[in-house]
This record gives C-alpha cells, structure tokens and sequence, in this order.
C-alpha cells in the first residue's frame, strides 16, 4: 500500500491480516491524493487535512523524495483542527500519542507519513513486519512489480485493495504465477459517534480512536 496521511480504519485492516506489510513508498507521487491528506469529522461534516509539498518543477518525484512544505504552519493548524473537532470525545487523550510525531517531523512526506501509521498500529497491537519497497532489490511497474515484490519476500498470497483489481486481473501475470491473489473490500466501517450524528464513511481513522479508542479498534474492527 501507498503510505497515506492518517490513513482510514480499512488501512490498519488490511495490514492486520498479513504477516509482513510493504509501504510502496518509490512509486509516482499523486498530488491532492491520500498520500498527503485525509479527512475527519467536523461538527457533522467533512473537513480536510492536507500537508503542503513541495511540488513545483518536480513532476516526476517518488513518494519518498517528496519534501514537506513548512512555509505555512500546517503541524499548528492539523492539531488545532483535530482538536477542535474531538477535544470534548471519549478517546480524545489517545490522540496525545500521535501528536508526539508532529513536534519535530522530518523532512519526507513518506517519513512522517509511516511514522504515523506505526504509531498508530503500534498502539492497536499490531504487530505485522514493515517493509519498504524502496529498501528492495525489486523493479516493475504496476502488477509487474507487485508480484516481484511478493516473489522476493517469497509470498504465498498477496493481499491487495480492491482498487488494484482491474489492472491486476487485466495484465493477468498473477495468474500465470504460484501465487494467489485475494482482494480487501473496502466497504465503509460503521461506528457508533459519540456526537450522535451519522457516520461520515471513509474518515480518518483518528475519528474512530476518538470515540472507541485502540482497544476496541483491535477488538471490533481489526
């Protein structure tokens, strides 16, 4: 998976499941896509949250060459924002823990990024292995590197989004290989809101550990 920005429940779901979790993090950056925002709930409605980057000129970058942009103080605003959102909920002290990671980020987007998705997954008890596919001697592009990848961490089953699918069964190399390719639906994750509004689907995950916390977030949903 593509290391996003506070990722959704589904996310830590899927990295759940697997014994060992690659971070794609040397693939094409994607500005104004998860990979540097998410979203949370706001008085009842959406509200994102986006890291500047610095993108000008460079076209062409790798998620993990992409540097933050601190000529705004975005680490302020995000915390003010989250905590304006959830200060008054159940959970809200667990947020504590992340925050931690905002004082002094580093430069990467992708560095600050799986810095807080382990942090996050460190606290829901998961304890699946982290890779980064920058760290392989693996090469490819789309399905072709997904399956290098899996063949050089000697995989049996691949676990892939449900977005993948389309182009994974239409280049069809998992098919002619041993191994076996399930995909994760990615059907919203309904919770109960300490507010009493509805769900707003596909949030943050920090609006769940808010209102159930990382306990239950291990318990109920992973």
């Amino acid at each position: 998976m593509q290391p996003t920005y506070l990722p959704w429940i589904g996310y830590f779901k899927m990295m759940n499941r697997v014994d060992k979790f690659v971070f794609l993090d040397d693939i094409q950056f994607a500005k104004r896509s998860w990979q540097q925002r998410n979203k949370i709930a706001l008085d009842g409605t959406e509200k994102m949250l986006t890291i500047p980057c610095i993108t000008k000129g460079l076209r062409h970058q790798k998620i993990n060459e992409v540097n933050m942009d601190f000529s705004t103080n975005w680490k302020l605003q995000h915390q003010k924002t989250i905590e304006q959102a959830y200060h008054n909920y159940p959970y809200f002290t667990e947020l504590q823990y992340i925050f931690e990671l905002y004082n002094e980020p580093p430069k990467k987007l992708s560095e600050f990024t799986i810095a807080l998705i382990k942090r996050i997954a460190t606290q829901a008890n998961i304890t699946t292995e982290f890779i980064l596919s920058s760290e392989l001697n693996v090469h490819g592009t789309k399905s072709a590197y997904l399956l290098n990848i899996c063949k050089e961490l000697g995989a049996t089953e691949y676990i892939s989004a449900a977005g993948s699918r389309e182009y994974i069964e239409e280049e069809g190399l998992f098919r002619q290989s041993d191994i076996i390719v399930t995909y994760e639906q990615s059907e919203p994750f309904i919770y109960k809101q300490y507010n009493g509004k509805a769900t707003i689907p596909y949030l943050s995950s920090i609006d769940y550990i808010a209102n159930h916390g990382f306990l239950k977030m291990k318990e109920e949903v992973l």
